[in-house]
C-alpha cells in the first residue's frame, strides 16, 4: 500500500460546513510554529486560512473556523489517501492508527483520544440536542410537544442559555430544563384544555406525590421511609430498569380505539398500563390512607400494620399527616368544600372537574356524621387518588352519562387455539442457540462458525445434537448447551426452527439491502415495533401482527381474546371497532380490587368519577377513566375465574416463566371466559449482550429452556399442548464476529424457535447461511446475516393453522404481496400438522 497526500481546497471554501464536510486532518495553531513561518491570512465567509509565507493554497494552508456550536477547528488543507499496489481504485481516506501493544502509554493515549472523539461526536450530533428536548419534554410536561416547543428546547441545549438562565456553553442542562418549564406550551393555563395536551403520570411520581402532597411521617423508629416491591406491584421503581431504555417506549401510541391512538399521538407511560397493575396502584395507595405505610391489604411495604382503619398508625412504617383542622362551628358543607379544595390543589393541581368535586365532597359529607372528620377525609383522598385528573395532567368534562363496561365474551363452540408470542428484548444472539454440527458437505461449517465467532463460539462438543435434516447446508445442528428441553421437543416432533429468519421489507441481497428496506436496521425500539407489527409500509397503521389475526378470526364468528403479560404489546393491537383493547395481566396473578372498602357504595362511586366524557375533554383523561373501567370489570372477572385456578408443574421463580405460567392458567380457563381463541404477547429482556456474552446468554439460554419446558409438561398435563402455538421473535439477532469486549452487537437475521403439540417438528424451515464470512452472499460487515425469511412467512403459516380464512392473508399480511416468488413461501402444512 501507499499513502497520497492532496491539496483540497484551491480556493477560499465558501462556508464553515464546506470546510466541515471536506477537511479531516487536524493542524497545529500557527502560533506554534517559527516566526513567518505562517505569514499571510484572508477572512472570507467566517473562514480565516493561513498561508505559509510565498505560497497561496497548498496542502500546507491550515483553514480556521468556529461551527455554529462555538467549537474552533484547525485543518490542514489535505487529505490522504491509501491505495492497494498504487491504484487509485481501491483505495480508502486516511491511513489506520494501529495500537501497539508494546508501547502501553501511546496505546492508552491514542485510545483516550479516539474515545474522546466518538463521545464529542455523539454530543455534538445534530440529533442529539432534539433527541433530549423530545425525551425531556415528554417526561416532565407533555407527550406531544409541538415542533416549536422540541425547537425551542433543543435551542437551549445548544446555545447554553434560555432566557437570562444559563452559562452560554453548549450542552447546559440548566438553560435546557429552563426552556422545559418555562415555555408556553408548559405554562399557558389555556392548553389545559386542549384534549390532546398533556400526559399520564407516572406511577413512581403518583406515589410521591401522595406522599409529599400529604406530608409522610416515619414512625419514631424509622430514619428514612422506603416502599417495598413498587416494581413487581406497579411496574416502575427507581434504579430498577429492565433494559437501558426505561420503564416506556417513547414512541408508544395506544391502539386505535382509543381517541390518542386515531389522532396517531404517543402515549409512553401508557405502555405500563394494566388491569393488575392499576389494582395494585390503587389499592397500595389506599392502604398508605388507611392503614400508613404497611403491607395491610396490597400496601407498599414489608412491614404489619395495624389493618384496622382507625387513627391509630403507631404500628405502620411511616403514615400521611395532612389534615385539616376543622373548629366545630364551622358548617359541614363549607369545611368539606375547603377540604376538597385544598386536596385538590395537592393532588391535582386545582384540575378536578366541577362534577368529580360535588361527587367528592358529597362522599365526605356521608362519611362524617358516621366516623368522624379524620374518616371523611381519608374517604375524600381515597376517591381522588382514582380520578382521570390525579393520573393524568388534563382537565376533564363529564358528559352525564355512565361509562359503558367491557360486554362478557360468549364462545361460538369452535374448537379452541392459541398463539403465543415470545419476544426476546434487546437481540438475542440466536446463531449460538442453533449451531452447525456434522457437516459432510464441500466444506466443515462448525469450523468455519468457530473461526468467525472467536471467543465467543461453543465448543462443538458442549452442543446437544439434534436429529438430522436434508434440506440444509449440514444435515446435523447443534443447540446451546443449556437447551435440553429445546432438543427433546425438537427430536420428539413437537418443536422446529425457523433458520436465518427477520424482518425483511423486501427480498434483497448485500448490495441492495439499504434502498430496499423502509425499517431503521439494527436499533431496538424500531426493530421490535417491526417484528411485532409486520407491516413494514404501515398500510395497516397501529395495529399488530396478532391484533390482526385476532380480527380475522373475531370476523368469523369466534371469540378471540387477546392477552399481553406485564407489559402492552404493539402486536395486540388490532383495527378499532372490530374487538375490544388487548388485556394486560400482571406475571403474579390477580388481586381483589379494594378488599376493605371505607364504604359499602365505594366502587359505585368510583365509577361515577370516571363516567363517560363529551368529546371536548381530554383523550388522555378519558383513557385513564377508560383504562380503569375495564380494569376493574375485567380484573373482577379474572379474580373470580382465576383464584381457583391451579398448575401441575412447578414454574421456575422466574420473569419469562411466571408469564407463561399466567399463559397457561388464563388458557386453562377458557371456558370461563367464553373463548374460542387466544392470543397471547410475553417478553424476556436482557439479551443486549455487549460484553461477556457466553456468561450472559448462558443464564439467559438457560432461563428460557427451563420456562418453555415447564410450559410444555403444563399444556401436555391440561391436554390443550396440541391446541397451542408458541413463537420467538427478536429485534435482531448478534454479529457472528465479536467485538472487543467478549460481546457480540446488533445485527440482523436470525434463528427462532416455533412449539407446540400441532407443530410439524424436527425440521429447519428457511436456508441456513452457507457462508459464514464476510465475503458470504448473504453477509454483511462482522458477520450480520441478511435474512432469507421474513417474519411474513412465519405469521402467514400460523394464521392458517389457526383457522383464518385465506381470503383474510393480504390484510392479516400488508406486505405479502411484496415476495412474488413462488417458492418463498412454506406451506401451513409443512409448519403444522394440519
Amino acid at each position: 500500500t501507499n499513502v497520497f497526500e492532496s491539496r483540497v481546497f484551491s480556493r477560499m471554501p465558501t462556508s464553515v460546513d464546506e470546510v466541515l464536510s471536506k477537511l479531516t486532518i487536524g493542524a497545529y495553531d500557527t502560533l506554534a510554529y517559527d516566526d513567518g513561518t505562517y505569514s499571510d491570512s484572508v477572512t472570507e465567509n467566517d473562514v480565516t486560512a493561513y498561508f505559509k509565507a510565498g505560497e497561496e493554497f497548498t496542502a500546507e494552508t491550515i483553514f480556521e473556523v468556529t461551527d455554529k456550536n462555538r467549537r474552533s477547528f484547525r485543518f490542514k488543507n489535505s487529505m490522504e489517501s491509501v491505495r492497494v499496489q498504487g491504484d487509485s481504485s481501491l483505495s480508502f481516506r486516511n491511513p489506520s492508527s494501529f495500537m501497539s501493544v508494546l508501547n502501553t502509554e501511546s496505546t492508552a493515549g491514542k485510545a483516550a483520544y479516539e474515545t474522546d472523539a466518538a463521545l464529542d461526536h455523539y454530543l455534538y450530533h445534530d440529533n442529539t440536542a432534539p433527541f433530549l428536548a423530545l425525551r425531556m419534554i415528554q417526561r416532565m410536561v407533555t407527550s406531544n410537544p409541538s415542533p416549536r416547543y422540541v425547537q425551542a428546547v433543543a435551542d437551549a441545549f445548544t446555545s447554553g442559555q434560555y432566557m437570562d438562565i444559563g452559562s452560554g456553553i453548549y450542552g447546559d442542562m440548566g438553560a435546557m430544563t429552563a426552556a422545559v418549564i418555562l415555555e408556553p406550551q408548559a405554562r399557558d393555563e389555556t392548553l389545559d384544555n386542549d384534549p390532546f395536551d398533556g400526559q399520564f403520570v407516572e406511577q413512581v411520581l403518583q406515589i410521591t406525590r401522595l406522599s409529599r402532597g400529604l406530608e409522610i411521617t416515619p414512625s419514631d423508629t424509622v430514619k428514612l421511609v422506603y416502599f417495598d416491591h413498587l416494581k413487581d406491584k406497579v411496574g416502575q421503581a427507581p434504579y430498577e430498569y429492565d433494559t437501558v431504555f426505561s420503564f416506556f417506549l417513547p414512541e408508544y401510541t395506544p391502539d386505535g380505539t382509543t381517541k390518542i391512538g386515531q389522532a396517531t399521538l404517543v402515549a409512553p407511560e401508557v405502555v405500563a398500563l394494566d388491569a393488575p397493575k392499576t389494582v395494585e396502584l390503587i389499592n397500595g395507595m389506599f392502604s398508605m390512607v388507611k392503614y400508613g405505610l404497611s403491607r395491610c391489604y396490597g400496601g407498599f411495604n414489608s412491614n404489619w400494620g395495624s389493618c384496622t382503619e382507625n387513627d391509630d398508625f403507631s404500628n405502620s412504617y411511616a403514615h400521611l399527616t395532612h389534615e385539616m383542622a376543622w373548629d366545630q362551628p364551622e358548617a359541614g358543607e363549607v369545611h368539606a368544600s375547603a377540604v376538597v379544595s385544598e386536596l385538590s390543589l395537592l393532588l391535582t393541581a386545582g384540575r378536578l372537574s366541577n362534577t368529580n368535586f360535588d361527587i367528592v365532597k358529597n362522599a365526605y359529607l356521608d362519611k362524617l356524621p358516621l366516623a368522624g372528620h379524620a374518616a371523611a377525609h381519608r374517604m375524600a383522598v381515597q376517591l381522588l387518588l382514582t380520578t382521570p385528573e390525579f393520573h393524568t395532567t388534563q382537565t376533564t368534562i363529564p358528559s352525564g352519562l355512565a361509562r359503558p363496561e367491557p360486554a362478557e365474551p360468549v364462545s361460538s363452540g369452535v374448537p379452541y387455539k392459541a398463539i403465543v408470542m415470545v419476544m426476546l428484548g434487546g437481540g438475542a444472539d440466536s446463531f449460538n442457540m442453533l449451531v452447525p454440527h456434522t457437516c459432510t458437505g464441500a466444506k466443515d461449517m462448525y469450523q468455519e462458525y468457530n473461526e468467525v465467532r472467536l471467543d465467543v463460539a461453543l465448543p462443538k462438543n458442549d452442543l446437544i445434537e439434534l436429529n438430522s435434516v436434508s434440506n440444509q447446508v449440514c444435515e446435523k445442528f447443534g443447540v446451546h448447551p443449556r437447551y435440553g428441553n429445546v432438543a427433546a421437543m425438537f427430536n420428539s416432533g413437537d418443536l422446529s426452527w425457523f433458520t436465518n429468519t427477520g424482518v425483511l421489507d423486501k427480498e434483497t441481497n448485500k448490495y441492495e439491502y439499504w434502498k430496499d428496506t423502509v425499517t431503521q436496521l439494527f436499533a431496538h425500539n424500531w426493530m421490535q415495533q417491526a417484528a411485532q407489527k409486520v407491516d413494514p409500509m404501515k398500510d395497516a397503521f397501529g395495529t399488530g401482527i396478532l391484533g390482526r389475526i385476532r380480527d380475522a378470526a373475531t370476523n368469523q364468528g369466534r371469540s378471540v381474546g387477546a392477552f399481553s403479560i406485564d407489559w402492552s404489546s404493539a402486536a395486540t393491537s388490532g383495527k378499532p371497532g372490530v374487538n375490544p383493547s388487548a388485556v394486560i395481566l400482571n406475571r403474579n396473578g390477580v388481586t381483589k380490587f379494594n378488599e376493605k372498602p371505607s364504604s359499602d357504595d365505594m366502587l359505585i362511586t368510583i365509577k361515577k368519577l370516571n363516567e363517560d366524557v363529551t368529546p371536548e375533554s381530554g383523550a388522555f383523561s378519558d383513557l385513564w377513566s377508560d383504562h380503569l373501567t375495564t380494569a376493574l370489570a375485567t380484573n373482577e372477572r379474572l379474580y373470580n375465574t382465576l383464584s381457583v385456578k391451579t398448575v401441575q408443574t412447578e414454574f421456575p421463580n422466574e420473569h419469562l416463566s411466571r408469564q407463561l405460567e399466567m399463559v397457561a392458567k388464563m388458557i386453562d380457563s377458557r371456558g370461563e371466559r367464553g373463548a374460542d381463541a387466544d392470543v397471547f404477547f410475553s417478553s424476556k429482556g436482557g439479551f443486549d449482550t455487549h460484553m461477556n456474552t457466553l456468561v450472559n446468554t448462558d443464564r439467559l439460554f438457560g432461563e428460557l429452556d427451563a420456562a418453555y419446558g415447564a410450559f410444555r409438561q403444563e399444556l401436555e398435563a391440561k391436554g390443550i399442548w396440541d391446541k397451542v402455538t408458541l413463537i420467538t421473535v427478536s429485534d435482531f439477532a448478534r454479529t457472528l464476529n465479536p467485538n472487543g469486549n467478549a460481546g457480540v452487537d446488533h445485527a440482523w437475521g436470525g434463528n427462532y424457535l416455533i412449539m407446540g403439540g400441532s407443530v410439524k417438528g424436527g425440521q429447519i424451515h428457511g436456508e441456513y447461511p452457507d457462508n459464514l464470512t464476510d465475503e458470504g452472499d448473504r453477509m454483511l460487515t462482522r458477520g450480520r446475516a441478511i435474512p432469507t425469511t421474513g417474519w411474513e412467512v412465519v405469521f402467514r403459516a400460523t394464521a392458517e393453522w389457526f383457522g383464518c380464512d385465506p381470503a383474510d392473508l393480504p390484510e392479516i399480511l400488508p406486505n405479502m404481496e411484496t415476495f412474488t416468488r413462488e417458492d418463498y413461501w412454506i406451506p401451513a402444512s409443512n409448519v403444522f400438522n394440519m
